[in-house]
């Protein structure tokens, strides 16, 4: 008499999944969006980061003429005084922004002073071969071309400056005692919101030196302007074609030293 053969399953061979092929589809899609996302974010956090140490501003602050001397019953402070440049501008990231507004911090941390000019859209600036106003010149030629002319129409060396929709000074000096490397995720509008050499340990350095000077709580000061009544197609102060659309200023340098803290008259 033949004896039913018994089947047992080994325990050391896999059985077949009939869902193997969608379980590991699954994991693969999982894995993609996971991936995805995570570099969607970091590279939206190096685009944020970007806007901080900017090499084009840099490179512009380089190519500075610097101040003159100038002559008068006065003398020039031995203190090294910062000057920040602040633009403000419809979109930091438009190749021709439009400028809005203008403001120039002046620092003397070891004299505990500082002053915030209001610096006029329409100062005299002067290109190679005609005089413009300020802001026709940057919002035709950009801010790079820009910014070298209108710190040789105030006379100063510009240290740093800044690019952005809104006035920067308090949400810098919200920054105070923040992680540099940390900037980006307790500041992140402000951060997108603007262009700066600054980078963000030299952006929380700042932040400590303006409380300490209480730059937030300064007052803004006029500019001291002298009128060009300069017309279209007229001459510029320097006796160049004026290409500028409307009547424009200068800085009266002197006062505006005096004022900034940059001379000291003789008594």
């Amino acid at each position: 008499m033949s004896r039913k053969r018994e089947r047992f399953e080994r325990s050391d061979v896999p059985r077949e999944n009939p869902y193997r092929n969608l379980i590991g589809l699954v994991v693969l899609l999982v894995i993609g969006a996971v991936g995805f996302f995570a570099f969607k974010f970091l590279w939206g956090r190096v685009q944020v980061e970007s806007r901080m140490g900017d090499v084009a501003l840099k490179e512009v602050l380089d190519e500075q003429d610097g101040p003159t001397a100038l002559d008068g019953n006065f003398e020039y402070i031995d203190n090294p005084i910062e000057k920040i440049l602040f633009l403000q501008v419809d979109d930091p990231d438009a190749e021709r922004p439009r400028l809005i507004s203008a403001q120039l911090l002046l620092m003397d941390p070891l004299g505990e002073t500082a002053h915030l000019f209001d610096v006029p859209t329409n100062t005299l600036v002067i290109g190679e071969d005609s005089s413009y106003a300020f802001d026709e010149y940057f919002n035709s030629f950009g801010p790079e071309a820009a910014i070298p002319l209108i710190t040789t129409s105030y006379n100063i060396y510009g240290n740093h400056v800044i690019i952005g929709t809104e006035v920067p000074w308090e949400s810098i000096e919200a920054l105070d005692g923040e992680n540099p490397l940390n900037l980006v995720g307790v500041a992140g509008p402000f951060i997108e919101s603007m262009r700066t050499d600054l980078d963000a340990g030299e952006l929380v350095e700042h932040a400590a030196l303006f409380k300490s000077l209480g730059v937030t709580s300064l007052e803004v000061e006029e500019t001291p302007v002298l009128s060009n009544g300069s017309e279209e197609g007229g001459e510029g102060e320097e006796g160049g074609e004026s290409a500028s659309q409307s009547p424009t200023v200068s800085v009266d340098l002197v006062p505006f030293g005096i004022q900034g803290g940059i001379l000291i008259p003789y008594e």
